[in-house]
């Protein structure tokens, strides 16, 4: 693809963007005041009106000492905007687009482009009609919307304009970021291409000019936690602000039955049975219909907020925002609830290659069961997968129950 010849004119082509991409007015202003300090420090170390990544990291590292151990955790804004700043430089400077751009979902194909209306909505039917999970169609749909935006952003107003070098670029954009999700875009990109050619919508099959990403199964450890470990997180949490009241309960909820945290975002005050001390729940991820027990900790926290923390309002889910507008917790923000609160009791990640997201607490609890000796297939019920395939990661994390299953050079060589 062209790149920008100027530092100037990068810089108008990447505001430009953003405001198709409705930023806000304050944001587009604040990125930039950082590209003219930027500028700035280009033309005194070179003279010129240029931009390369080695420019970029070398403003950072003299003008802020950027990357440094100094800095762990959250950046301070004076530190995170230049950062910002250049890699949004990078960005558009090598893909002509923002990796991850920010700004609120298009709902409706008629706003990713107009050429492709019919295409679109012919493709959209055809996702919601086929014999998969809504959170697959879902997704699929997600999908599609960014690769749309894609195009958007390099002036391309659909499939007929398609080359192979513009399939090349949007897989280009896609790096750095999660294997596992960049297989998964470009997978969806491949189906959509197959879907066009198959129905006479485009005369060439591009589904053979997208990559494919080898993106091995089960490539991150979840985090081994164990018992005190989850102890200490619960312990850290102050309950007694609204926030710690909600916040305890959900930990609670993921760590002690399993809930995943699109179920925990999607609990409603109806799935709550009092008075059978069970909570019955519709699973996000595979619409099976299960009810788990309401545990005394979970129960009475999960009391404890309703009565004296959960804000007055018509939503009918159990966990709501702090702050007005008080609506639905999103499942975003249920993710994000581990990681804040280990970074205040000082728990970090073992190692590199684990992962501690709120997902790892069911991987430590499935590990706690299959130490105790209880079966797979018990273990498959309480996860709540519909196959024991499903549950096949989680032995990953029972080191030692893998251990007895090795045979030692002895036995082998005897039976050799």
């Amino acid at each position: 693809m062209e790149k920008q010849k100027t530092l100037s004119a990068l810089v108008e082509s990447a505001s430009g963007a953003m405001e198709r991409l409705n930023y806000h007015p304050l944001t587009i202003q604040n990125f930039r005041l950082d590209c003219r300090r930027f500028a700035t420090f280009v033309h005194s170390t070179t003279g010129e009106d240029i931009f390369t990544e080695e420019l970029g990291a070398k403003y950072l590292k003299e003008v802020f000492n950027f990357p440094s151990d100094e800095w762990v955790g959250t950046l301070p804004s004076r530190i995170s905007d230049p950062v910002r700043c250049i890699r949004k430089l990078g960005e558009y400077s090598a893909y002509g687009a923002f990796v991850n751009p920010r700004k609120p979902r298009l709902k409706t194909a008629q706003d990713w482009t107009e050429r492709d209306r019919t295409v679109l909505t012919a493709y959209l039917n055809a996702v919601q009609t086929a014999d998969n999970s809504e959170a697959t169609k879902q997704l699929r749909t997600h999908h599609i919307e960014l690769f749309y935006e894609f195009l958007g952003l390099r002036g391309i107003n659909g499939v007929a304009e398609m080359s192979a070098q513009i399939i090349s670029d949007y897989a280009l954009s896609l790096q750095g970021g999660s294997l596992v999700y960049a297989k998964h875009r470009l997978s969806t990109l491949r189906y959509y291409f197959r879907f066009l050619h198959k129905n006479g919508y485009c005369e060439k099959d591009w589904s053979h000019c997208v990559p494919k990403v080898i993106a091995p199964q089960n490539l991150n450890v979840p985090t081994l936690w164990t018992s005190d470990e989850v102890e200490q997180v619960l312990k850290s949490i102050d309950r007694g602000s609204p926030a710690g009241k909600r916040d305890y309960a959900i930990v609670l909820l993921v760590s002690q039955l399993g809930l995943r945290i699109a179920d925990v975002a999607n609990l409603k005050l109806d799935n709550l049975k009092w008075e059978r001390k069970d909570i019955v729940l519709s699973q996000h991820k595979n619409r099976k219909e299960t009810a788990y027990p309401l545990l005394g900790d979970t129960g009475w926290a999960i009391i404890d907020y309703i009565r004296y923390a959960r804000p007055e309002t018509s939503e009918p889910f159990v966990f709501i925002t702090c702050n007005a507008p008080y609506t639905k917790l999103q499942r975003a923000s249920v993710g994000d609830i581990l990681a804040r609160r280990m970074r205040r009791c000082g728990i970090k990640n073992k190692k590199p290659g684990t992962v501690s997201g709120m997902h790892s607490l069911r991987h430590a609890l499935a590990r706690r069961l299959l130490e105790q000796g209880t079966s797979l297939s018990d273990v498959a019920s309480i996860m709540g997968h519909t196959n024991y395939s499903s549950t096949f990661p989680y032995l990953k994390v029972d080191i030692d129950g893998l251990r007895e299953c090795a045979l030692s050079l002895e036995g082998v060589d005897e039976n050799a």
